[in-house]
């Protein structure tokens, strides 16, 4: 199975997010720390954003940040939003595809099952878990990110 660059770039986001809770970034931001398509981020951010995962705000001193914990984000749930409506193979398409095999074949259950089975998997498993599992992480995003600025720096 391989998640959408839609779900990849979310989890990306999001962990970056759960790094600096006490800030707002911008989409331009991480997109520009991570190497990520800006567009495609603030696509991203607005489903986010409407989905309750972040919260948006305009304006000069506006970005995005966490609208909940990361304890509170669940990672079954937010891949089965952003993975709705893809398919693992054709048969699975809303439109039914074009394979011959689908009117006898028994692998589209199978695969159903499996891919079902991955999200329960996940269902045990929030944000806050992807940092705990690697105490690293926030100190690889902050190598990341530009200094802010003008912000006090630490001796």
């Amino acid at each position: 199975m391989q998640l959408t660059k839609f779900s990849d770039y979310s989890l990306r986001l999001l962990i970056q997010l759960s790094s600096v809770q006490e800030r707002r970034l911008t989409a331009r931001q991480i997109a520009d720390d991570q190497g990520l398509s800006f567009n495609h981020l603030a696509k991203i951010a607005q489903w986010l954003a409407a989905e309750g995962y972040v919260t948006a705000t305009r304006g000069r001193a506006g970005g995005i940040s966490l609208a909940m914990a990361p304890s509170a984000i669940n990672l079954g749930t937010l891949l089965r939003r952003s993975e709705a409506g893809s398919a693992l193979v054709e048969c699975m398409d809303a439109g039914g595809g074009q394979c011959l095999l689908t009117p006898a074949c028994g692998l589209k259950s199978l695969l159903a099952n499996a891919h079902e089975a991955f999200f329960v998997y996940l269902d045990n498993y929030t944000l806050a878990d992807v940092m705990t599992f690697s105490p690293g992480m926030s100190a690889l995003i902050a190598g990341l990110m530009d200094p802010v600025p003008n912000s006090p720096v630490d001796p």
